[in-house]
């Protein structure tokens, strides 16, 4: 909850220091990044408002409030009779959430139970970093167990600045049963860097960013008439975009937009040549008359002039974007997904909500052919339960039908499918 404390003071009110209360673990740093106030300035209830919302679109809590504390004595102030000024301190108070959690994980999708364990510690040392650890098992497909392991580091405004770096280490591998029994392992390595554009490092608004990242996969023949081979690739990306997205205290609103460039080339020693592009747009509409419930929509459109480590640029199918169908149903070098989810809360509980979805999408090898084919159709409805007491935690059950195939898929989740 956001709550400004209302106050009337009939001299002008001044502010004399910034406090925080409640933030055993996060830093003052952290909370003095994103608000819009600074002493010496005039009380701006809209500024103060501002400021509450910027503190809560980190995540990191679950509520925030502000206050003004007042009581200064003209021995503690200089009182000019003409502007009539007095000093007050404004004090914001946050609730913070759970940050180190090992989490089960338990995944339904297309049939399949993938079954592990991920280590989510928020808010790392109080300064918003994030580290992420999973082991999960996918099951086993003739005889051969199907894995996948990830480590993820993300250090946002280093040193105080702009600027924020992610590293990741991925290992995964999949029984590929099209042409015979094909195991086929991937490894990625990845560094990116970004930055905010905003003179003051917050944490949204416009961003550019790079990555370099170096992938690697063994297809092991099992059974089948192809050869075992090893293809690698140097991959160089580039990243921008606009993101204004507020987290309340039930759902989101605004939006969120960017472009992703990824290059790989032999004159940087990658075995493979592509270039990869990716648009997306993302909007959260929430109601006046109605603040909890939402209108989410998604777009996104994709292009590569060539497979990427002997596989197509995308695949369409899953519990993330075309729900009703099994995984990796539809792979092409070009993709176009649109996702329209209309949410609205359970009456008594609004941490429980009902969704009513429609996913469309379709890949095709060239770009041209995405709009001369008809489009895959996904529609359903499911359950969220927003966790306030963790972070990033909303878990989702959906089940979708898939138009072109027929059929319904089930699918779980433990966060939002965009």
């Amino acid at each position: 909850m956001l709550m400004l404390c209302s106050f009337s003071v009939e001299a002008i009110s001044r502010i004399k220091n910034i406090r925080y209360e409640g933030n055993h673990v996060t830093q003052e740093s952290v909370l003095e990044r994103e608000i819009y106030v600074k002493t010496g300035d005039i009380v701006d209830k809209t500024l103060l408002e501002k400021s509450t919302q910027g503190i809560m679109n980190l995540g990191l809590f679950k509520t925030v409030k502000v206050y003004l504390e007042e009581g200064y004595t003209e021995a503690d102030i200089s009182y000019d009779e003409a502007n009539k000024e007095t000093l007050v301190d404004i004090v914001f108070v946050v609730e913070e959430k759970y940050y180190l959690l090992i989490v089960p994980r338990v995944k339904s999708d297309d049939n399949e139970l993938h079954i592990g364990v991920q280590v989510r510690w928020d808010n790392v040392w109080g300064l918003n970093h994030e580290m992420r650890l999973l082991f999960e098992n996918r099951g086993d497909t003739q005889g051969i167990s199907e894995n996948r392991n990830e480590f993820k580091y993300f250090y946002p405004n280093i040193n105080d600045s702009a600027y924020s770096v992610n590293v990741s280490v991925q290992a995964s591998n999949e029984v590929d049963e099209a042409n015979g029994v094909i195991n086929r392992q991937d490894d990625i390595y990845q560094l990116s860097i970004s930055r905010w554009l905003n003179d003051q490092g917050r944490n949204r608004g416009w961003f550019a960013g790079s990555s370099v990242s170096y992938q690697q996969r063994f297809n092991e023949v099992i059974s089948g008439t192809e050869i075992s081979d090893h293809l690698d690739a140097v991959v160089l990306g580039i990243d921008s975009g606009f993101s204004d997205v507020n987290n309340y205290e039930f759902n989101r609103g605004g939006k969120a937009y960017g472009y992703n460039l990824s290059w790989s080339h032999e004159s940087i020693g990658s075995e493979e040549e592509f270039t990869r592009h990716l648009f997306y747009y993302r909007s959260y509409y929430r109601f006046n008359n109605a603040p909890i419930s939402n209108l989410n929509v998604q777009t996104e459109i994709g292009h590569s002039n060539n497979d990427i480590l002997g596989k197509s640029a995308f695949s369409l199918g899953s519990s993330d974007d075309l729900r009703g169908y099994e995984n990796d149903r539809f792979n092409g070098n070009s993709m176009f997904l649109m996702n329209i989810e209309y949410m609205f809360p359970q009456k008594d509980y609004p941490i429980i909500r009902y969704v009513y979805f429609i996913d469309m999408g379709s890949t095709a090898d060239e770009i041209k052919d995405l709009f001369h084919q008809p489009v895959n159709i996904g529609a359903g409805l499911g359950l969220r339960w927003k966790i306030r007491a963790l972070v990033n935690i909303d878990l989702r059950a959906d089940i979708g039908y898939g138009f072109t195939d027929s059929d319904y898929r089930f699918s779980f989740g433990t966060r939002h499918a965009f």
